[in-house]
C-alpha cells in the first residue's frame, strides 16, 4: 500500500516540474524567440541540469511543441467553458451568429489576460514561416484548424466564409502586435469588438440558413 502511494506521489512531482518548465519556457521563449534561449539558461531558471531538464520532453525541438500543445488545449478548454461551447457543437450541428462572435470575443478576453502568450505567439508565428523552424508545420496545420472550424461556424450567416475567417485571424493578429507594441495601452476587447461589428455585420432578420455554400 505505501509503494502504490508513494509511486503515485512520484508521479504528481513529475507532472508539476514538466508545468514549471513550461510555465518558465513561456517567459523565455516570448521574450527571445526559438533561436535566441538555450536549454542551459530555463535550466537555471528551473534549477535543473541539463540532463534534468531535457528528461521531461528529449530535446529542446519536442519542448517548443510540448509547450504550444499544452497553451493550445488550456485556451481552447478555458473559451469553450466561458461561452459554454460543448466539443460537439462543432460538429455538424449549426452554430449561430451570436455565439460565434461571442466565442471570438471570448478569444480576445482571454488573450488580454495573458499578454505573455500572446507575445510568444506573435515571435513564433513570425519565426516559423521559414520552413525549417520546428514549429512550422505546427503552425500551418494549426492555422487550417482554426480557419475550417471558423468557416464552418460563419457558413450558414455569411457569404465567403473561409475568406472572411482570414479576414478576421490578420484582424486578430495585427491588433494584437500593435496592443503589444504599445505596451497593452489601449482596450483590446473593445477595438477588437468595433473592428468585427464593421467586418462581421449582423444577417438580416429573415435570412435563412444556407446549407452547404461555398466556403471561398
Amino acid at each position: 500500500m505505501k509503494a502504490k502511494t508513494k509511486k503515485k506521489r512520484v508521479r504528481l512531482d513529475a507532472a508539476l516540474r514538466r508545468e514549471k518548465i513550461l510555465d518558465e519556457a513561456i517567459l523565455l521563449v516570448g521574450r527571445r524567440g526559438y533561436h535566441g534561449f538555450s536549454i542551459q539558461e530555463l535550466a537555471q531558471r528551473c534549477k535543473l541540469t541539463n540532463a534534468g531538464l531535457l528528461y521531461y520532453f528529449g530535446s529542446k525541438e519536442r519542448l517548443l511543441i510540448d509547450l504550444l500543445e499544452s497553451r493550445d488545449r488550456r485556451d481552447a478548454a478555458a473559451v469553450s467553458s466561458m461561452v459554454g461551447l460543448k466539443p460537439s457543437d462543432g460538429g455538424r450541428a449549426t452554430v449561430t451568429f451570436e455565439k460565434t462572435v461571442e466565442v471570438l470575443h471570448a478569444i480576445v478576453a482571454r488573450n488580454c489576460t495573458q499578454p505573455e502568450i500572446v507575445r510568444l505567439y506573435a515571435v513564433l508565428q513570425a519565426e516559423a514561416l521559414d520552413s525549417a523552424h520546428p514549429a512550422h508545420d505546427y503552425f500551418v496545420k494549426r492555422e487550417a484548424r482554426v480557419v475550417d472550424a471558423f468557416t464552418k461556424m460563419l457558413a450558414p450567416h455569411v457569404d465567403r466564409p473561409r475568406s472572411t475567417v482570414r479576414h478576421l485571424l490578420g484582424l486578430l493578429n495585427g491588433l494584437e502586435q500593435q496592443w503589444l507594441r504599445a505596451n497593452m495601452a489601449f482596450d483590446l476587447v473593445a477595438e477588437w469588438d468595433s473592428a468585427v461589428a464593421a467586418l462581421l455585420p449582423r444577417p438580416k432578420a429573415g435570412r435563412h440558413t444556407r446549407g452547404h455554400p461555398s466556403s471561398d
